[in-house]
């Protein structure tokens, strides 16, 4: 392999020129690329479009809607709820929202109004005056039960909006923006009124995702200038410790624009693939800078300082890289689309950015130098200057530590097993909604309409039938509707269906004959039969509402029971469980079962891996990968006592921590090997690799760190201010298993290989 990189050294040096030029026309390609980015936030970044689980939601999103819009109305008492001018105007703005595009169903206050005069007056007309209005919504002052649906309390009315199927984001931000123009347009008085509901966080993640977006690339770019400045000490004048960034904001442009070229979006998780890979990138660059610089130290020709770095630290890199994409493609084996999609982004990006450090990085550093002096073969001046403050500090720690190996070993060991013991025990949060934060004003608008609705959809029973509206098949909706509401376990508060709307307009029973059920759905508004039934009456759908901030292990409960109940539907019929529920269900076990899996995926993987590149030597690839398997343990401690839940991100910590800190340790382990091989012993060799590598490892490893500290300021998503905290907490642990655990490993090894052999001379 190194005779590989010297000849690459030499191309380097030869074609230094071409390469750049090369590297230009690939940045303008990949910023067309970038052009064709998209946003995504949908169920389809959660579950995978080839499930069944996403074909019967998509199936019944496109023929009932699964968008919602909701129009929250407060008032200041029930007097300013009934009154008749403020119902007109909340009527006014149901009737101008039914005429927007993609809207399916429109259910408020109006509608209902409309609904009890059809039946007193014959005609869908508002109540004439406040005596006929108070009649119809009150009985002795208070609100009659069947009113509850539309105003949950004294104080609150409600207009539910759904989109039909297949509406677009653009749709459903028309929908929102004509909501709020109509509401600035109302006559109230001493009523509120707000747009709300999942559609209208969702319509509104875009431009939550680019702001954040803007401000932790700012802040990773601000941290690694400082982070280079302080710690990365190199030859020439001070600006070129910054190097190593503009080398990876070119490699971060070329990941960019893979993931336009491949359609890649951005998600609430591929958001944070920016400031990682400025993290990770810088981390490559500045080994190649660091061993460059070294070299020149030395005193070497600009020619021998640009064709050593490479051979030598140019395979260690290497073997890094690939260990490290190792670990993130076990992501791959995730059924959430957004962390496949975030692996393999990742992969792209830390490829990229290697191959910028070592085609662009390095050929600037040699024109810049060669530049300066006559010749090639000029030797750069050496650098006098005495070992820094890390090096120093590096050199006093690596004896200490060599001495102490059952001590280290035994404290790591010790707070892994625990670690593993609590990871069980962390909770998984599966709600989309929580991702985002509960502080932003949409999101107490939201909060405040889940707590007053007094429940949540749970899950939509879909049922299928050749007419749906048989009395047979009404009987039987009517009859599940009675025995989720008397014989759950777990509280069903409301079930809505067809079947319920005709029982009610005729009295509380179904009619006895075809012919009355046909006359009463030719008398129900469509608005009001959108939601419920097709138009060719195939298809019918079952709401049901439970109270909310049930847990998973309750829902998955509550589907059993309804799966039970539809076990024996009439002849002809069949019938599936959808909605949020089942899609909160889904990613419930995506993110558990499939974070064991990846996780110990990614650790054999990184094995493998480094047991073929180790020329099938089991103890060095063991040794590699030990030191970073334990960090998980320690992972898992820092996220049970910090009460930190696993999310579709920090379900990938394993997989990324294994990625990224595997690149640590072969470092370590192969500057170790070059000064062994140069004759030196042990805990001499081990002295020498700490002092000499430990400066670009404490570096990368602080870029790392300041790469995702930047998600900390995406204050509007709390998944990635977790995530970022966590992983930053178990980059440290990196640093530490690489500088402390993995030293104290290599040494005892070694040693006692060492007198093994002596043993076996002497005997």
């Amino acid at each position: 392999m190194n005779g590989f990189f010297r000849k690459l050294g030499l191309f380097i040096e030869l074609r230094r020129g071409l390469v750049i030029a090369a590297s230009v026309l690939l940045v303008l390609a990949a910023v067309v690329g970038a052009s064709r980015l998209s946003f995504a936030t949908g169920i389809e970044t959660m579950i995978s479009t080839d499930s069944q689980v996403y074909r019967d939601y998509q199936e019944f999103n496109d023929n009932f809607g699964a968008e919602t819009v909701i129009i929250l109305a407060r008032a200041e008492g029930l007097a300013n709820l009934v009154d008749l001018d403020n119902i007109t105007a909340v009527d006014s703005i149901e009737q101008q929202l039914s005429k927007e595009a993609g809207v399916l169903s429109i259910v408020g206050p109006g509608f209902a109004l409309r609904q009890a005069m059809a039946q007193i007056a014959g005609a869908p007309l508002l109540p004439p005056d406040q005596a006929t209005l108070e009649a119809i919504m009150l009985d002795q002052g208070a609100l009659r039960s069947e009113m509850k649906h539309f105003f949950p309390t004294d104080n609150f009315g409600i207009v539910v909006i759904t989109m039909e199927g297949g509406t677009s984001l653009e749709q459903v931000s028309a929908v929102v923006d004509a909501a709020r123009g109509a509401i600035g347009r109302a006559s109230f008085n001493g009523i509120e009124a707000s747009v709300t509901g999942a559609s209208v966080i969702f319509a509104k993640m875009e431009e939550l995702m680019t702001q954040s977006m803007s401000t932790m690339i700012g802040i990773s770019m601000l941290l690694m200038l400082m982070i280079l400045a302080v710690v990365f000490a190199v030859r020439g004048f001070f600006a070129w410790r910054w190097l190593p960034l503009g080398a990876v904001i070119i490699g971060s442009i070329y990941a960019f624009g893979m993931m336009g070229w491949l359609s890649v979006p951005i998600t609430m998780v591929t958001m944070a693939i920016l400031p990682i890979l400025i993290g990770l990138g810088v981390d490559y660059a500045v080994q190649f800078h660091n061993r460059y610089d070294e070299e020149a130290r030395r005193g070497e020709t600009v020619a021998e300082a640009i064709i050593d770095s490479v051979t030598h630290i140019g395979p260690a890199i290497l073997i890094a890289i690939i260990a490290a994409c190792l670990g993130f493609a076990a992501l791959f084996l995730s059924p959430v689309p957004m962390i496949r999609q975030f692996g393999m982004i990742l992969i792209i990006g830390v490829v990229a950015c290697y191959l910028v450090s070592l085609f662009i990085l390095l050929p600037v550093l040699y024109s810049h130098d060669r530049r300066k002096k006559a010749a090639s073969k000029t030797a750069l001046p050496k650098d006098g200057s005495e070992a820094g403050i890390v090096e120093r500090a590096l050199a006093k720690l690596a004896p200490r530590i060599i001495r102490n190996p059952v001590l280290i070993i035994a404290v790591a060991a010790v707070f892994t097993v625990i670690g593993i013991g609590l990871d069980s025990r962390i909770e998984t949060e599966t709600d989309e909604n929580k991702y985002i934060s509960q502080d932003l004003p949409l999101m107490k608008d939201f909060n405040d309409l889940a707590a007053l609705s007094g429940g949540s959809t749970a899950f939509n029973v879909m049922v299928r039938a050749d007419d749906a509206t048989r009395l047979e098949v009404l009987g039987w909706m009517q009859a599940l509707e009675g025995r989720l509401l008397s014989q759950s376990v777990v509280p069903v508060l409301r079930v809505d269906s067809i079947a319920g709307v005709i029982a009610q307009a005729a009295g509380e029973n179904l009619p006895s004959s075809q012919e009355t059920i046909d006359q009463i759905l030719g008398l129900v508004p469509e608005l009001a039969k959108a939601n419920l039934l097709t138009s060719d009456k195939i298809l019918a759908n079952i709401t049901v509402m439970t109270a909310p901030g049930l847990s998973t292990e309750d829902l998955r409960g509550l589907r059993e029971t309804v799966d039970t109940y539809l076990s024996s539907p009439p002849a002809g019929v069949t019938a599936v469980v959808t909605g949020q529920g089942v899609i909160g269900i889904e990613l419930m076990d995506s993110l558990t079962t499939g974070r064991v899996e990846m996780t110990l995926l990614g650790i054999a993987l990184v094995f493998l891996g480094l047991f073929v590149l180790f020329k099938f030597n089991a103890v060095k690839a063991s040794i590699a990968t030990l030191p970073i398997a334990m960090i998980i343990g320690w992972s898992s401690v820092v996220m049970y006592f910090g009460g930190i839940k696993y999310t579709a991100l920090t379900a990938t910590l394993g997989s990324l921590i294994i990625g990224i800190g595997v690149e640590f340790t072969i470092l370590m382990m192969m500057r170790y090997q070059e000064e062994r091989q140069k004759g030196a012993a042990p805990a001499a060799a081990m002295t020498t690799a700490m002092t000499k590598i430990g400066r670009a490892v404490i570096t990368s490893g602080l870029t790392v760190v300041g790469g995702f500290g930047a998600l900390l300021f995406a204050r509007d998503f709390p998944i990635l201010t977790d995530f970022g905290a966590v992983t930053m907490i178990n980059v440290g642990f990196a640093l530490v298993s690489s500088l402390v655990v993995l030293p104290t490993i290599i040494v005892a090894f070694d040693l006692r290989k060492e007198r093994i052999l002596a043993k076996a001379a002497a005997g």
